[in-house]
């Protein structure tokens, strides 16, 4: 485009001289005087100002040159009938409007954010099955010792003084074989006016049991006998003697208090 205008703008500069050339020689055949010709001035063509990149030359630029002026009839010639330079109109040199801007573009409406999904269930944890206990196997009772057996008993009922069996006295008194037993203890009073006797027997047999209750009523008969013509009050308490099973355990028992000794012995072979 840009060569196009100034091809364009040469070719009317020249076309533009040439038809004043041709002006000027008519006006010198015409007349006969010695006038002088008038030069004829030019007009000096107009340098079109250089079309910006995006301006476009406008097409209503006229390619026809300006008609010169034709040479006067009248016979009386004036210096100012001189062709008068034709003036090169200048391209339109108007900016073509720039486009318009395109109008932003909408924003996109904002996308939903996705809903947050419900959080699973959480599956109820299978609660472990108890193990069954094992209980543990009991552990065989510690049987209390005979002698201590009779040392609660008289704790718990009061006694008057006793004193301890030795091995002879259970042989002789029970007539007992002591090899039979697992453990014995026994207390005989401490003076000779008192039948009050405690004797508990642990056999290791039950099979021995009934020999050691045997031995115990034999002992019953022979207090009996000895206090019967001496003391009336002890024969009738050697009369009430007990005799009691508890287990492995024999007791044999002399007392006015008889009936709550035999609780505290079961109480104290329990323990």
């Amino acid at each position: 485009m840009k060569k196009r205008a100034i091809i364009l703008l040469l070719t009317t500069m020249i076309m533009g001289g040439v038809l004043s050339a041709c002006g000027g020689n008519n006006n010198n055949s015409s007349n006969n005087t010695a006038a002088s010709p008038t030069p004829t001035a030019s007009a000096p063509a107009e340098e079109s100002p250089s079309a910006s990149p995006d301006a476009q030359p406008s097409e209503e630029a006229s390619e026809t040159p300006a008609e010169s002026p034709s040479a006067s009839a009248s016979p009386d010639p004036s210096p100012s009938a001189s062709a008068e330079p034709s003036q090169t109109p200048a391209p339109s040199t108007e900016p073509v409007p720039s486009a318009k801007p395109s109008e932003p573009a909408k924003k996109p409406a904002a996308t939903p954010s996705p809903s947050a999904k419900p959080s699973a269930t959480p599956k109820p944890t299978p609660k472990p099955t108890p193990k069954p206990t094992v209980k543990p196997s009991p552990s065989p009772a510690v049987e209390a010792a005979a002698s201590d057996v009779i040392d609660a008993m008289l704790k718990a009922v009061e006694q008057p003084a006793l004193i301890a069996m030795t091995a002879d006295d259970v042989k002789n008194m029970y007539g007992i074989d002591t090899s039979t037993l697992a453990d014995y203890s026994g207390r005989m009073p401490l003076m000779n006016v008192k039948t009050n006797e405690i004797a508990v027997f642990k056999v290791k047999k039950e099979k021995d049991i009934d020999t050691v209750k045997k031995g115990m009523v034999k002992r019953a008969e022979a207090v009996q006998k000895q206090f019967e013509s001496y003391l009336q009050d002890q024969y009738e308490n050697a009369k009430n003697y007990k005799i009691v099973v508890q287990g492995s355990y024999v007791l044999f028992v002399i007392s006015e208090s008889a009936d709550d000794l035999v609780k505290a012995f079961k109480a104290a072979v329990k323990k």
